[in-house]
């Protein structure tokens, strides 16, 4: 019987994003691991929290045991994380954490880690070229070019103590890609010939069927709507996409435009891209927004960031009339070449309101639908890389339960008798005779807000106040059992001056009818009675806090 290999999954597998994944194989010293991504999510309300990456118990009995962190590409969903991951292990590790990966995803990370003052002695960053095996402790790791919505993306080709895995990272199979690298089906193909024990597959368009189209289609299609615009253009964009923003620069080249960018992300990844080498755009071409707003309407391209309705984001704000450097007027055109991410549904409709009373005209994929494409393979280019890889066993990766079920589904069409389907913190154990699953693990999500981790309680606390709103009750006893003084503070409920005296009728009752003098089970009793009140009278269930003083209450 061969060594077990051990699939964990911390993030990514019930869900979509905060991809987070470790193999583990029996070692000299015990175990060793390896985490494939540390990938962050970002929250669906507006409880203060700005960005959501997994919890890392599962890999702190044994911190030392981490041979790397291994990076597939650069998208927040699989790097964002990094800095979290190397706060919890730096207290606990003898050594620092090797974080490899391809160099776009290297120096994405960089700038995460530096953000987050992580000091450099905690890690060794290693940009590795595709086509390369490199020993990772006990493992041999090789990436694999494919085709995404960033540059520089990868699969990976583990060998480890059951066998090869494939991992296939983000991707699709894109037929003419702007950057001229498709997915290397070859080396898929050799790797399926020599042997995969085991294929972990994005599952993120399962549901859809067919190909996920290219971005050339997108280019025309954005080429044509540039050149027949009378004002300005507006183009919002995931400023990640590279191959959109070197397009992009090429259609307001040939239109006569100027290029300026609006937002932190796009001017990042731009600069990037520029030292790269995947963006070579001419020096003249880019002009900052002081120069863009003393040019005809006509001769400016904007390149903006916000196409999910973030608050502080370039979009969000031309759609308040809020943004420093350029007022949209009627007649300009602006066009999100984005999809909606789930979650993100309300926000960005009304964001496309807002932009529509502007006057302006408001291009999405609802109106055109050529003018963004999906990085993540539909099912016909999953079902090619299970024909591709033909691996003996599968777990499906990247997505919800009902996306991780469906992917089983089609591997078991293809001819893959061992498919699992796992989730977060459950353990598959891969040996020779196939997949079995194995003990659970602690996983969860740590909400980031400030800079801190929120705990639970502050979370739920930040919820009943939306819910409910709040009620602050000062009370003074009255002198020799005379009546109470009552200030009453309210916030977010309805017909406040009402709620006010609610409050204080409530207060008198709890005094009137000979309340205890504990002073304890008196500030529940008035918590409770104003609680009470408020709920039968207005239908309201706020937060109450309530606050014994000494003395009369101006």
């Amino acid at each position: 019987m061969t060594q077990a290999l051990v699939v964990t999954p911390l993030g990514g597998l019930g869900e979509i994003g905060m991809n987070a994944l470790v193999l583990e194989q029996p070692a000299a010293t015990g175990v060793e691991r390896l985490l494939i991504d540390c990938g962050a999510t970002f929250p669906s309300d507006d409880l203060g929290v700005e960005l959501i990456h997994p919890r890392f118990d599962a890999l702190l009995d044994a911190p030392d045991a981490l041979a790397a962190l291994v990076l597939t590409h650069g998208h927040e969903d699989h790097v964002g994380a990094v800095p979290f991951l190397l706060e919890a292990l730096a207290p606990r590790r003898h050594g620092p954490l090797r974080i490899v990966g391809p160099r776009y995803a290297i120096e994405l990370a960089r700038e995460r880690l530096n953000d987050g003052g992580i000091d450099e002695g905690h890690y060794l960053l290693e940009a590795v070229p595709v086509g390369v095996p490199t020993p990772v402790g006990g493992f041999l790791v090789e990436w694999v070019r494919v085709t995404h919505s960033i540059v520089d993306a990868t699969a990976l080709l583990v060998r480890t103590c059951a066998g090869t895995v494939v991992h296939s990272g983000d991707f699709k199979l894109e037929d003419e890609p702007l950057d001229g690298q498709p997915t290397d089906e070859a080396r898929l193909a050799r790797a399926g010939d020599e042997g995969v024990a085991l294929l972990l597959s994005d599952s993120t368009n399962v549901f859809q069927e067919g190909k996920a189209g290219g971005e050339l289609g997108v280019v025309n299609a954005l080429e044509g709507l540039v050149a027949s615009a009378n004002g300005r253009v507006v183009v919002g964009l995931f400023a990640s996409n590279v191959h959109r923003l070197g397009a992009l620069e090429g259609i307001a080249r040939r239109a006569g435009r100027h290029v300026c960018l609006l937002g932190r992300s796009v001017r990042k990844h731009s600069e990037l891209g520029r030292k790269l080498g995947w963006l070579d755009w001419s020096s003249d071409r880019v002009v900052a927004p002081e120069i863009a707003a003393t040019l005809p309407r006509s001769r400016v391209l904007y390149l903006a960031t916000g196409t999910q309705a973030e608050p502080r984001a370039a979009l969000a704000r031309l759609a308040a009339g809020e943004h420093p450097d350029l007022q949209l007027d009627a007649g300009d055109r602006v066009i999100l070449s984005s999809r909606v991410i789930p979650g993100a549904e309300r926000a960005v409709f009304d964001m496309q309101d807002r932009l529509l009373a502007r006057g302006v005209e408001l291009v999405t994929r609802l109106t055109h639908p050529a003018i963004h494409v999906s990085g993540h393979a539909h099912r016909g280019e999953q079902r090619r890389l299970l024909e591709l890889v033909r691996p003996r066993s599968f777990i499906p990766v990247h997505g919800t339960l009902s996306h991780l079920r469906r992917h089983a589904e089609l591997a078991a069409e293809v001819g893959v008798s061992d498919t699992l389907v796992i989730r977060n913190g459950e353990r598959a154990e891969l040996r020779q005779e196939g997949l079995a699953r194995g003990s659970s693990v602690v996983t969860g999500r740590v909400h980031r807000g400030g800079g801190e981790a929120l705990e639970r309680a502050v979370l739920d606390a930040r919820r009943e106040l939306a819910r409910g709103g709040l009620v602050v009750a000062m009370v003074a006893r009255g002198a020799r059992g005379g009546a109470p003084s009552i200030e009453a503070l309210t916030r977010g409920l309805p017909q406040p001056e009402r709620a006010d005296g609610l409050v204080a009728a409530a207060v008198k009752g709890v005094f009137t009818s000979g309340a205890t003098r504990d002073d304890t089970r008196l500030v529940e009793s008035l918590r409770r009675a104003i609680r009470h009140r408020l709920l039968a009278e207005l239908g309201q269930r706020p937060v109450v806090e309530v606050r014994l003083v000494g003395g009369a209450l101006p």
